[in-house]
């Protein structure tokens, strides 16, 4: 049994090490001075260490990313006329009329080379799939939307603009009575001609 001044003196020694050792590491500053960068508590590397623990990094896998083909019109000349011919699935979501901006930028390269002042039709088609009705008012809408471009980025040729619907396809929508779809989607298009 610890009795006495000087028992009292261990105990309270010991009861207040921890603190001690811990404050020590502040390169003696004050109790009531602020904590500043050159006075704060360092750990050393070993203390460190005791809250390090590794941590598990799951196997990431590849992902093949597919080529992607840039947008290229079709261009076709006969007699002096030009027929570009813009695919309306590289253009528009389906069944959607409203272009987005890298579609309006492939509609700007499409019409780089029509001659100024030159006259120019654009005409819009789709495949039989859906009503009539529906197909007309979307091959317009379609044709529309590609004639606000072309009179944005050139306002020196005349247009004439129309939608034809699925009337005039350039390929079979189906083959002995099976559904074709590249057929279809040959016929999901959008016509820019011009002479010159």
């Amino acid at each position: 049994m610890i009795t006495g001044t000087r028992g009292r003196a261990l105990v309270a020694a010991t009861l207040v090490a921890p603190f001690v050792v811990v404050g020590a590491s502040s390169a003696g500053a004050d109790d009531d001075e602020p904590l500043r960068i050159d006075n704060l508590p360092s750990l050393s590397d070993s203390e460190v260490n005791e809250h390090r623990s590794p941590i598990d990094v799951p196997d990431v896998q590849a992902i093949d990313v597919p080529d992607i083909d840039p947008f290229e019109p079709e261009v076709t000349t006969s007699g002096g006329s030009t027929v570009v011919t813009l695919d309306t699935d590289v253009l528009f979501e389906f069944a959607e009329a409203e272009l987005g901006e890298s579609a309006q930028d492939a509609v700007v390269e499409a019409i780089a080379d029509i001659p100024d002042g030159a006259r120019v039709t654009v005409v819009g088609h789709t495949d039989s799939v859906g009503s009539d009705a529906d197909n007309l008012t979307l091959s317009k809408e379609r044709a529309r939307a590609v004639a606000d471009v072309i009179e944005d980025e050139r306002d020196d040729l005349e247009l004439d603009v129309s939608g034809k619907g699925e009337k005039d396809p350039v390929a079979d929508n189906d083959k002995g009575g099976e559904d074709n779809p590249e057929g279809r989607e040959k016929n999901r298009r959008v016509e820019i001609r011009y002479t010159g």
